[in-house]
């Protein structure tokens, strides 16, 4: 499509116009930054008011707000939600011209504004989750403060900024409700001479960003002629085989987490070990010191490498311990067989026991927040000690007892299976700051959780003394997680597991690929049976929201470096939510089809899974397949502003019949994990098995928890059929769909 020019002020309207004065107030500047809180900037030029596009709150669109109002000198009072509040833009009435890249408004808050987003709607479809940026947060001020963010990268990537088109602008993730936030004279503008500066000076990083993830990818891609064969980690020493071809000089290399091979250049003399020849073994102790740090070299990979003058030549993938080589000090526990595929998303202490008991729960999931009840020293509420390497960390065990001892306890009793999924909360969420500052990520840059930092000796020990206090503790018939979901919708790193915007997926997944093995190989000691997990959201060959990762190239990527750098027992825990979450139709998805190209995997696409889990390349060791857990899936009873409707509960009963039916007959799905036990005011659509658990509805079961009940049970054909649901889903009932690739 041709942009055309617009002249004028465009949308702007003439109280606008009126109130615009060059006002001496702050510009926060956000550009594509996402960091957390305000980080107001100095003052920045002022703009020339002459060529703004005037923008307006569209009063009449369906917001998620408490309040939305037009003052009379124009501003805009919005009083928040209990969660994700947002407001829509007017459509422009003509093209935007194609300088105008900057958004920016003033506003007020009572309270500071954690972050902000933006979804790039267009006159043909509307908001698409995927054509999003995000934007730093903004300060609390009781004064108009300017506030600006650069889009050009955004407008360019979504073709957006014709006539017709419109802003999604969210307002928070962490917020008050009640509290008001103020805006006035959002407009569209050209870029500063210092936004340009900035802007350039981004675009140069991320051309360094791509250059470094080619890096990556090119390792994976390459061919060597030597090889590390085996990597062995007994009790006290490590053993590490491998053969070397070739004419020079070779040496191993131990490359320990919190060092990163594609930046290695020279290869520090306290990680080369010699080798004597080409065909090699060589023995070194388990634990070690760097920079006054001990570490434990099971976490470490082992690499050849030539030597040279300036540079040493990397000559073989770095390989990490053999899963079946890893010394085991656990109790000998067997891998837990699911007795049936259904089970329970965040099992919570309650009536959890007769909840299990009802439903006959195989499986369950159990959120593990450990920087809630961890820190560095003694005290506030942390008095059980943890002795890691000749370093203690105190744990609060009043909580861990309340919090996840006893729903492990059920669950064992019942013979449940349970993942946990570890969460690692930033520093301001941290019970001890400065253990919170220690293991959030360098480049995090906003939301509650981040990717941990795995960059220094300190670090990686404090991780390292998490992951193994948690194993050693829960690695017992009788307290068992026997699952380990490392983080959660990783395709959505800049949302949910952080390590800051726009990085590319290489170099991501090489990052959470040291926190997924640290943990898998910490855990193996204990319990040679537990299983590791990659958490990841609805999208497949499109991401599911703006600034994530396609799911698909994520799964490449895992296989990539399992391939390269030694296989081990990972799968996908899958988030096979309707796109249209609310909607309880879901066997009418129209965002999916039965393809391996298929944009998004929901409930009604689930054959994609596990058609994915039969492909050999997909395999453990290309034998064995990884099946999948739906460990946070559900479908949805309607939006949960809207009144409970009978005809919509009724559906939300016959659309999990719909799915379980194909749940059942796909092998490569293990589990179903519904969420959510509850409804929730703050999730948007109602997705539990019962009613809100409030003093209305105490709790109360839906049709859906009937028909959970009945699923796996010899009554279930007769319970389904007695219900109708067949007769209500027409001809897309119990069929399994062959797949296309």
């Amino acid at each position: 499509m041709k942009r055309s020019s617009v002249t004028g002020l465009g949308a702007m309207t003439a109280i606008a116009a009126a109130l615009f004065l060059p006002l001496a107030c702050e510009e926060v500047d956000n550009g594509q930054n996402n960091s957390q809180g305000g980080g107001q900037n100095p003052p920045v030029e002022e703009a020339d008011s002459s060529k703004f596009t005037w923008m307006e709150v569209n009063l009449e669109k369906n917001t998620h707000v408490k309040e939305l109002t037009q003052e009379d000198d124009g501003s805009y009072t919005i009083v928040l939600p209990t969660s994700d509040p947002y407001i829509y833009m007017l459509p422009f009435e003509n093209d935007l011209p194609a300088e105008n890249t900057v958004f920016a408004v003033e506003y007020m808050a009572e309270n500071p504004i954690d972050k902000t987003e933006f979804f790039f709607a267009d006159a043909e479809d509307g908001v698409n989750g995927s054509h999003a940026m995000s934007g730093k947060g903004a300060d609390a001020t009781n004064e108009w403060t300017k506030f600006a963010v650069r889009m050009k990268a955004s407008i360019k990537e979504f073709d957006w900024g014709y006539a017709g088109d419109y802003l999604r602008f969210d307002l928070g993730e962490i917020v008050t409700e009640g509290s008001v936030i103020r805006l006035r004279m959002p407009h569209m503008r050209p870029m500063t001479a210092s936004e340009q500066a900035e802007e350039d000076a981004e675009n140069g990083a991320a051309a360094d960003k791509e250059e470094y993830a080619k890096a990556i990818r090119d390792y994976l891609g390459k061919e060597f002629s030597s090889a590390v064969t085996s990597v062995e980690v007994g009790a006290d020493m490590v053993t590490v085989n491998g053969t070397c071809s070739g004419e020079g000089s070779f040496f191993l290399a131990e490359i320990p987490v919190f060092e990163d091979i594609f930046s290695m250049t020279k290869v520090p003399e306290e990680y080369r070990h010699e080798i004597s020849s080409a065909t090699f073994a060589v023995n070194t102790e388990r634990i070690a010191a760097h920079q006054g740090v001990q570490y434990d070299r099971l976490l470490s990979k082992w690499a050849i490498y030539k030597s040279g003058e300036t540079s040493d030549e990397l000559v073989s993938w770095a390989k990490y311990a053999d899963p079946d080589k890893i010394c085991d000090k656990g109790p000998g526990l067997d891998r837990i067989t699911l007795k049936n595929k259904k089970g329970l998303g965040g099992i919570v202490p309650g009536n959890l026991e007769a909840e299990v008991t009802d439903l006959d729960l195989g499986s369950g999931t159990i959120n593990i927040m450990p920087m809630a009840y961890m820190r560095m020293s003694q005290g506030g509420g942390c008095d059980l000690a943890y002795e890691y390497l000749g370093k203690t960390y105190w744990f609060n065990e009043e909580r861990l007892k309340a919090e996840i001892d006893a729903p492990l306890q059920i669950a064992a009793d019942h013979g449940m299976s349970v993942a946990a999924i570890l969460l690692i909360q930033n520093a301001a969420q941290s019970a001890d700051p400065e253990l919170g500052q220690l293991l959030q990520h360098p480049d995090y840059s906003g939301t509650l959780y981040t990717m941990p930092d795995m960059t220094t000796p300190e670090s990686v020990h404090a991780y390292a003394a998490m992951v193994s206090f948690l194993a050693e503790r829960y690695s017992k018939a009788d307290m068992r997680i026997s699952h380990w979901i490392i983080h959660n919708e990783v395709d959505g790193g800049v949302h949910w597991t952080n390590m800051g915007p726009d990085v590319p997926s290489a170099t991501y997944m090489d990052t959470y690929l040291k926190s997924m093995r640290l943990v898998y190989n910490i855990v193996h000691q204990y319990d040679a049976n537990a299983e590791a997990f990659i958490s990841l959201a609805h999208g497949w060959t499109e991401p599911a929201g703006g600034g994530w990762y396609s799911v698909t190239d994520l799964l490449d990527l895992m296989n990539g470096f399992s391939a390269a750098e030694g296989d081990f027992f990972w799968a996908p825990a899958y988030h096979s939510y309707s796109t249209e979450i609310a909607n309880p139709r879901v066997w009418e998805d129209p965002a999916v089809s039965f393809s391996m190209q298929t944009a998004n995997v929901s409930m009604r696409n689930l054959e994609v899974l596990d058609a994915w889990t039969s492909k050999p390349e997909n395999m453990y060791r290309g034998t064995e397949k990884r099946r999948v857990w739906l460990s946070e899936a559900g479908v949805g009873s309607g939006i949960s502003t809207a009144a409970y409707d009978d005809e919509t509960l009724y559906e939300q009963a016959a659309g999990f019949a719909y799915s379980w039916l194909k749940i059942e007959a796909l092998d490569g799905i293990e589990g179903l994990q519904w969420h959510n036990w509850y409804d929730h005011p703050d999730e948007g659509a109602k997705l539990g098995l019962r009613k809100y658990n409030d003093e209305t509805w105490h709790g109360e079961a839906k049709p859906v928890w009937y028909a959970y009940k009945a699923a796996a049970t010899d009554s279930q054909d007769e319970y389904f059929a007695g219900q109708g649901f067949a007769e209500t889903v027409g001809e897309e009932w119990g069929k399994i769909q062959t797949v296309t690739e």
